[in-house]
């Protein structure tokens, strides 16, 4: 059988010819890759404008969301504190309300005084209730946002309506006499998050963190 030689020119022509595809392989692969950093990059930035957006529009919120107490005058004394299961026996016996020889731990924080004092709202909100309670007489319901809500029982000369939109200090009316604490002047200020009382005492000091 016939042997034939390979020609000299070939081997260099397809030396040359790999040479050149790996290279503008690599060209393409370097473009790609170069293109994915600087997207990558670009929507680094974005989301970091967007982020510092958002924390700058939820302190500004929370700025002009200044929690005040539920009352202005000097005189007001806490009657009973809020029931919390961890404190002292002694502070948990403070903490009790007293009915018809029942004992009910406070889900609030019962504000006293022997003279009338307004009740203010603490915060922004909308009245979403108004109702009369066999015990405590007439309670006022304000719904902050989704989460929050705040109760306000005992009051009378009530100076709002349900649907009434309201702002941070707005008089609800006046802490009244009622079925526990005879002619003293109170009324129970109770404080809902998600559903759940949270201590008045804490919500306060929120003001701290903002």
């Amino acid at each position: 059988m016939r042997k034939r030689r390979i020609k000299k020119f070939v081997l260099p022509t397809l030396f040359v010819v790999i040479g050149v595809s790996l290279f503008l392989s690599a060209a393409v692969l370097n473009s790609i890759l170069l293109s994915d950093e600087l997207n990558y990059d670009y929507s680094k930035s974005l989301m970091k404008d967007a982020t510092q957006a958002v924390l700058s529009e939820q302190k500004e919120d929370k700025t002009k969301q200044e929690i005040y107490k539920p009352y202005v005058s000097e005189n007001v004394e806490v009657l009973v504190s809020y029931y919390d299961k961890d404190a002292s026996e002694e502070e948990k016996e403070k903490s009790l309300i007293v009915y018809e020889n029942t004992y009910m731990p406070s889900t609030g924080i019962v504000y006293a005084s022997d003279e009338e004092f307004d009740v203010i709202a603490v915060m922004d909100g909308k009245v979403t209730n108004i109702k009369n309670d066999d015990i405590l007489g007439t309670m006022i319901e304000i719904t902050h946002d989704t989460n929050l809500i705040t109760y306000y029982y005992s009051l009378k000369d009530v100076k709002v309506n349900i649907g009434t939109s309201l702002n941070a200090g707005t008089i609800l009316g006046k802490a009244t006499t009622n079925n526990i604490y005879g002619q003293k002047n109170n009324f129970l200020f109770e404080v809902y998050y998600q559903g759940k009382s949270l201590n008045p005492e804490s919500f306060y000091k929120m003001n701290e963190l903002q």
